[in-house]
């Protein structure tokens, strides 16, 4: 389960949910690209159980690389994605790549294809070594032409924690940072690698851009948070959303692979979105 705030005009964090935070998932035809730090993978996933449960065709692929689903999740055909939207299920679709784990992007012609069937399609489009908060290489993110929208996620468990410990090419980093690897990660430091056109501004060419602050733990990270959003607005961030999943059996240590135990996620159904008040 996923859980979202959203900062009032009040200016304040209040809980909000999944068709609140993401208005676009009640849309069709978006292609979203997920990239930055780490909860990529749970983003995705939990978007995909609101939209499937909403009667949406669902695509999730990757233009980089992602964890191997189950098996039976792992569409290789138009065919095998059709029969999927049928009966009532997302599509995963991606090639085999070097690492037995994981699936890198999926040949054009059948992307194009399911794209095309689909009412949503998903797309891992970065990756971070499992580590909160990261630098783009002159090849990163992996947005595709077709999409129109990237969430940057971003996870306030870097906070400080020493730039070469906590982000992913820490190098890239401290030269836009402009501080060295021993230093301990700020708000400031965040806002700047999620603003910058070096960060996870970079190649969005007029795409519509939403932030999205995970791993948040509201008594430890609540005036943290707060302080963000606000430093995200003044630099023209206009969509901030601070996230927390719960009941993820990768976070409890059972299993790292971020895959198990969320094959039912993407089905109708999809555990019922968290709303206000439960």
């Amino acid at each position: 389960m996923l859980r979202i705030w959203q900062k009032t005009e009040k200016q304040k964090l209040e809980p909000v949910g999944m068709g609140t935070a993401f208005p676009f998932l009640k849309e069709k035809n978006h292609v979203v690209s997920i990239i930055g730090g780490g909860g990529k993978t749970t983003l995705l996933y939990e978007m995909a159980g609101f939209c499937v449960k909403n009667d949406q065709k669902v695509l999730v692929t990757t233009s980089t690389h992602i964890y191997r689903p189950p098996k039976e999740w792992h569409d290789q055909s138009l065919e095998a994605v059709e029969r999927k939207f049928r009966t009532g299920r997302a599509a995963i679709i991606g090639s085999a790549c070097r690492d037995p784990e994981k699936l890198s992007m999926p040949e054009t012609e059948l992307f194009e294809a399911a794209r095309k069937k689909a009412d949503l399609t998903l797309i891992e489009a970065d990756g971070a070594r499992h580590l909160p908060c990261k630098a783009p290489a002159e090849h990163e993110p992996a947005l595709l032409s077709s999409s129109d929208l990237v969430i940057g996620v971003t996870g306030l468990s870097a906070l400080g924690q020493p730039l070469g410990k906590g982000c992913f090419r820490a190098e890239r980093a401290a030269e836009l940072l402009d501080c060295t690897m021993e230093h301990h990660i700020t708000e400031e430091d965040l806002a700047r690698l999620i603003a910058s056109e070096q960060g996870q501004q970079k190649d969005l060419k007029g795409r519509t851009f939403y932030a999205v602050l995970h791993q948040y733990e509201e008594k430890e990270h609540r005036a943290a948070a707060e302080k963000l959003v606000e430093l995200l607005r003044r630099q023209g961030i206009e969509h901030v959303l601070v996230t927390c999943a719960t009941g993820n059996r990768r976070q409890s240590g059972e299993n790292t692979n971020p895959w198990y135990g969320r094959a039912e996620l993407p089905v109708r159904e999809a555990e019922e979105e968290w709303e206000p008040g439960e």
